[in-house]
């Protein structure tokens, strides 16, 4: 694909960014609705420890999955911007560069945003190993079976008799080891709470940069500038 037809791709993704902004942050408000509607946090784990989620906490997992999409599609839409005003950069000349340095800005800002939802897809993703490690030093009840293989000789014939022994281990579930496994959950309640804030802040915070900023990202020298046409669709 030629440099040109790059261009007319990243407009029209952007295109569809801005006619589907409004829809985005409605539908963060609604998946906040509905994995985060604790208002204390003592709340949550109280409310884990009364459902006795200690094997498995779905409620954490379906959170954290949701909030890992949110990232995931966040990082693609900025993804898709940073490529339309990458795209869009006229030749930098003597004089006149204001509107050059508002697209590098807005560049900028794209990437600290980018940077700091890859931070926090990578803190969700640490939470099966960090449960994993609470759950190991728990204790709880297993399981182990094993078989034993015994020869009988009534005189006559010899006959080998092969026997299943199942062996149960109770195991001690100490107070602070239950309650660090309950911890971590909630600390990745907490952080996938958190993300999916991040996720809505910045994208209410770029909008809002392109916006006020539509003018100079357009036309960034001026109305003789022959660029793109970003307040087409901004």
């Amino acid at each position: 694909m030629s440099l040109e037809g790059h261009q007319t791709v990243s407009r029209k993704r952007s295109a569809h960014l801005k006619e589907n902004a409004v829809g985005f942050l409605e539908s963060l408000e609604s998946i906040y609705q509905q994995h985060f509607s604790f208002k204390k946090i003592s709340e949550v784990k109280e409310t884990f420890k009364a459902n006795n989620f200690l094997k498995q906490n779905a409620v954490v997992i379906d959170a954290l999955n949701a909030s890992q999409d949110v990232v995931v599609q966040a990082l693609d839409n900025i993804s898709d911007i940073e490529d339309y005003i990458m795209l869009h950069i006229p030749q930098m000349e003597d004089g006149n560069n204001f509107g050059v340095a508002v697209q590098l800005a807005a560049l900028k800002q794209l990437k600290d945003s980018s940077e700091s939802l890859s931070k926090g897809l990578n803190d969700l993703s640490k939470y099966y190993s960090d449960r994993a490690d609470a759950m190991d030093k728990l204790g709880l009840s297993s399981e182990s079976s094993s078989k034993v293989q015994k020869e009988e000789n009534d005189g006559t014939d010899a006959k080998i008799i092969i026997t299943k022994e199942t062996k149960i281990c109770e195991g001690q579930q100490e107070f602070h080891r239950v309650e660090a496994v309950y911890a971590v959950d909630t600390k990745y309640y907490a952080i996938a709470k958190r993300t999916l804030r991040a996720v809505k802040s910045a994208y209410i915070s770029n909008l809002d940069f392109l916006f006020k900023n539509a003018e100079k990202i357009e036309k960034p020298k001026g109305d003789n500038d022959g660029g793109s046409r970003f307040t087409s669709y901004y």
